[in-house]
């Protein structure tokens, strides 16, 4: 099994989200067992699963799915 990409979540609160084609997401609102919540304006919140999670660079968490597979992690 290899290492998760986020050693310590708590660095990624408020940080930046993109899809796999690049497109915004939203920002990281919190962290949850195997799941963290991106919230993109006022009303759209998306559970994504850690393990979708390619690369973090400091400001930005890079996802490893694009937009079209985000859109299956909206909470309704």
């Amino acid at each position: 099994m290899s290492e998760p990409v986020i050693q310590r979540w708590e660095r990624v609160i408020h940080k930046n989200v993109r899809s796999k084609d690049g497109i915004d997401i939203g920002n990281v609102i919190s962290e949850s067992g195997e799941t963290f919540t991106v919230m993109q304006g006022a009303s759209r919140e998306y559970n994504i699963p850690k393990s979708a999670v390619e690369g973090f660079d400091g400001s930005e968490l890079y996802l490893s799915i694009p937009f079209s597979e985000v859109q299956r992690y909206k909470v309704a």
